[in-house]
């Protein structure tokens, strides 16, 4: 019942992002999106908990459209990457970083991209997707029952905030729109699987 909750959740929420005029609905539906988590999959590591703290905090922070709403989200973000890479950083083990160099390298890459398209905030979001890439090549190091689900929650979070990103500062009229209607659905899968297949890995 409580994976269902959030399941639930998740899928309102994505539904009401892609709907104009549904922001009153969002304040609802995103605001409970992380709580769900949390009953749903209770964080038991330090690293976790910041992690969805974080996110939640970030959540709320991003149903503001002002810059200083996208600031705000976007260091509660970063907090939370920060959270995810040190738990996560704690399931590595010998041999299994072969992927750190090359996901780091394109995270980089990346965040050089972003960070010019965002003109006066670029300073900020090239450090947030340097830190996110930090997350994703920790990720790529777990080992463990549910290594491959932390892995593909970490892949799928570095997807949602590229189409916010995308729809934010390098897409316009349509494009924009249709982008930005993937990124809450990634967004909560990438939640789940990270949570999810953590606890499974911690046994």
């Amino acid at each position: 019942m409580k994976k269902q909750a959030y399941a639930v959740a998740a899928i309102v929420d994505s539904i009401a992002a892609a709907v104009r005029g549904a922001k009153p609905a969002r304040t609802v539906t995103k605001t409970a999106l992380m709580p769900a988590l949390a009953v749903a999959s209770p964080p038991h590591d330090p690293g976790m908990a910041v992690g969805l703290a974080g996110s939640w905090l970030g959540d709320v922070a991003l149903l503001g459209d002002s810059d200083k709403a996208f600031r705000t989200g976007l260091f509660s973000f970063l907090v939370a990457h920060v959270g995810y890479t040190a738990a996560l950083a704690r399931r590595s083990s010998p041999g299994s970083r072969k992927a750190v160099v090359p996901i780091v390298m394109a995270s980089a890459a990346g965040a050089a991209v972003f960070a010019r398209a965002a003109g006066p905030m670029g300073k900020p979001v090239g450090l947030y997707a340097l830190t996110l890439g930090t997350m994703v090549a920790a990720a790529s190091t777990a080992r463990g029952a549910g290594a491959r689900r932390v892995f593909g929650g970490a892949a799928l979070f570095a997807v949602s905030d590229a189409l916010l990103g995308a729809s934010r500062f390098v897409l316009k009229g349509r494009a924009a729109r249709v982008a930005s209607t993937g990124v809450m659905p990634t967004y909560a899968a990438a939640q789940w699987l990270l949570h999810t297949g953590f606890k499974t890995s911690n046994g």
